[in-house]
């Protein structure tokens, strides 16, 4: 007899996302290690065309085999019609779902998935109330799109729905009014209060509710400000917040447990209405034990993110989706600014500021100092820094020392006077300078102590570094140009530095990022941002940034 398996509802919460040969993706891993609490949202963030929209593809094809006709066809998501599409989706509890080429594999075997994913595309909004009674089966979710380049047409089953539940209701032995106003009007009129601030000429609230009848539409009547208008009045904004509050109204009961990822939710909306919605539909809609992916470019979706303790953003920018690609959730910013705003956009947003570009995840941190008149953008790495800074005069560029040699930061800045060079190896080697952490440390805090454990780790790590070290540079663009004469005095300076005995001498070439005394930091804690708001930080960054006068 087979074995039989008693299959418990999965924690919702995504660990890992493995894509290979879909659609936009060569082979792509989205990362979402579990982190110390779960995460209500995940937003994804980039440019149009990075592929976002791609990955809601790819959890309505897990879901598939669970759908019947309603799964996504394989031929549609193939990148290489020559080779295998591969996607999983890891979960918390040690769910999993692989769908292949060659099949569809859960653990435990059994785990009905189409439960646990719940999509809408972009395309929702109805501009105009139609004669229309939708039969669609919303347990079974029946009309949802099988492809996330379709039109969801959803809503109007979700009004033929609720209309009938509101008729049951009337024509119910227990009839109250006021209780059903309370069940079916009052949680939207709610959250409509919330996300539309009740009481001025924005406000919105939902006053008639009729269900289609005698070949004519349904009649939805809202007040909005001072005067009484029907659905068809209100602008496209105001239509898509109330298609996704009837939408989750509707479904949620039945989804209460799943991945919920919703395509381009800020259509039609105002900065500040973005920031409103999604921190309604993420603290009051989701289901509590569900999770909420979404994709978006607006700057309230990011604030929120960027606030939120539960939120994660994932960044799909100036990415080669031909290579293989790992991502994971962007370092918290101290602003959005450097995340959310196109570069050339940001020079006309902030016409007073002046743009650094510089690696990565170091934008939150120089951010966190706060220097007037500087905004700093994150870039993918040292060589995108040194190229788009070079290419443009528009721009400041900030990068790692790393390996250069002093002859060689000198040749950039007689060069590319807008590139700037650390004088020490990375933005690691300021935050964690005895100098620095002297200055936030409390009285068990040995600077000379760590000073020493420091030149221990330099001496131990110097022979690997010498090894490796023309490997390291030769991925430098920067210095491709350079003559060999200078690339050899800058290697023999780097050997000769790290062999020193002296702090300041071998310290500048000292990797902070990796080899640092993590062991005898650990029980400090020093939060890199608390860091990067010392006096000392603060008037290094800003004496290397007065280099360009």
């Amino acid at each position: 007899m087979r074995e039989q398996f008693v299959v418990e509802e999965p924690s919702v919460n995504v660990h890992e996302l493995h894509l290979v040969n879909f659609k936009r993706f060569d082979d792509l891993t989205i990362d979402l290690s579990p982190p110390e609490r779960p995460r209500r949202l995940v937003l994804l963030i980039g440019a149009n065309g990075t592929g976002k929209s791609s990955v809601f593809d790819a959890f309505e094809y897990l879901s598939g085999p669970h759908k019947g006709t309603h799964g996504t066809d394989t031929a549609y998501v193939k990148k290489d019609g020559s080779k295998q599409t591969v996607v999983t989706c890891v979960l918390g509890g040690g769910f999993r779902a692989t769908r292949s080429d060659s099949g569809f594999e859960t653990v435990p075997p059994g785990w009905n998935t189409k439960p646990a994913f719940y999509g809408r595309s972009s395309f929702r909004t109805i501009p105009q109330l139609r004669a229309s009674n939708r039969g669609a089966d919303v347990v079974l979710d029946t009309d949802r799109p099988a492809r996330y380049i379709d039109h969801d047409v959803r809503f109007e089953t979700d009004i033929s729905q609720v209309t009938r539940r509101i008729l049951e209701e009337v024509w119910g032995p227990k009839f109250d009014a006021d209780a059903l106003k309370a069940k079916f009007i009052d949680p939207i009129n709610d959250a409509l209060s919330r996300i539309f601030a009740n009481g001025g000429s924005t406000s919105l609230s939902l006053t008639q509710l009729y269900p289609a009848l005698e070949g004519k539409p349904p009649e939805i009547r809202f007040r909005k400000g001072l005067f009484e208008v029907p659905y068809d009045y209100l602008s496209s904004g105001e239509k898509e917040v109330f298609n996704i509050l009837l939408n989750l109204f509707v479904r949620r009961s039945h989804f209460s447990n799943a991945i919920y990822f919703i395509d381009e939710m800020d259509v039609h909306l105002h900065t500040r209405l973005q920031y409103a919605l999604i921190e309604e539909i993420v603290e009051n809609w989701i289901p509590e034990c569900s999770q909420l992916w979404t994709a978006s470019h607006s700057l309230g979706f990011i604030e929120y993110a960027n606030e939120s303790p539960d939120a994660a953003i994932v960044d799909f920018d100036d990415l080669d989706f031909d290579e293989r690609q790992v991502l994971t959730p962007s370092r918290k910013s101290a602003g959005v600014f450097d995340i959310a705003v196109p570069k050339d956009s940001a020079l006309k947003v902030f016409p007073n500021q002046k743009l650094v570009l510089c690696e990565n995840a170091d934008a939150s941190i120089y951010n966190a100092v706060g220097l007037p008149g500087h905004l700093f953008v994150a870039e993918r790495d040292k060589n995108s820094v040194s190229i788009k800074t070079r290419a443009s005069n528009e721009f400041l560029g900030l990068m790692d020392r790393d390996f250069l040699g002093s002859n060689e930061i000198q040749e950039i800045r007689r060069l590319w006077p807008n590139l700037l060079v650390l004088g020490y190896y990375s933005l690691e080697s300021y935050l964690y300078h005895p100098d620095n952490l002297d200055e936030v440390s409390t009285p068990d805090f040995d600077v000379a102590e760590y000073r020493q454990l420091i030149g221990e780790a330099m001496k131990s790590s110097r022979d690997l570094m010498l090894v490796r070290l023309e490997g390291n540079r030769n991925s430098y663009e920067v210095i491709k140009t350079f003559s060999r004469a200078m690339k050899a005095s800058a290697v023999e300076e780097i050997s000769g530095a790290t062999a020193s005995g002296d702090f300041e001498t071998f310290y500048p070439f000292m990797d902070m990022k990796h080899n640092r005394p993590g062991s005898y930091l650990g029980p400090f804690n020093f939060d890199p941002i608390e860091l990067a708001r010392t006096s000392w930080f603060r008037d290094s960054i800003a004496k290397l940034l007065g280099a360009t006068g």
